[in-house]
């Protein structure tokens, strides 16, 4: 068990960019220890609510189960020449699907598709000073 606690602490040290530790103060010191308990915490909760599934993998195979569902951001022009962009989530695996399934998940996206146009800031002006001649002098 300890075993599974320090691989799991290694990873999400890892992801949540707590490594190298450069504290200069009690406060910050504190902080590093809330964030990377309440990870720990929220990791654990999620693989005790996996395990009552029958699902008894560890964290850095559900992280890399979890990584194959992409977001994909496609941006086109239209003929108004405003830039329309529209994201949307990729399927879900069957293995991802079944993790979903286990922490009682009603959404296997966790974003519907989104469309919104962007548009293009005004061109700057450029201004010649008055005292700027073209001639040569």
């Amino acid at each position: 068990m300890i075993r599974e606690i320090e691989s799991t602490f290694r990873i999400l040290k890892t992801d949540l960019d707590l490594r190298p530790i450069y504290h200069k103060n009690d406060t910050s010191i504190m902080a590093h220890l809330h964030l990377g308990l309440l990870a720990y915490w929220l990791v654990n909760t999620i693989r005790y609510q996996l395990k009552q599934s029958g699902i008894n993998d560890d964290w850095k195979e559900i992280k890399r189960k979890a990584s194959r569902q992409k977001s994909v951001l496609t941006t086109a022009q239209n003929s108004y020449n405003k830039m329309i962009q529209i994201k949307r989530c990729t399927e879900p695996t069957e293995d991802l699907r079944q993790i979903h399934n286990a922490l009682k998940q009603q959404k296997s996206k966790p974003f519907k598709q989104i469309k919104f146009v962007v548009h293009k800031p005004p061109p700057n002006k450029i201004e010649i000073p008055a005292t700027a001649e073209l001639g040569y002098g």
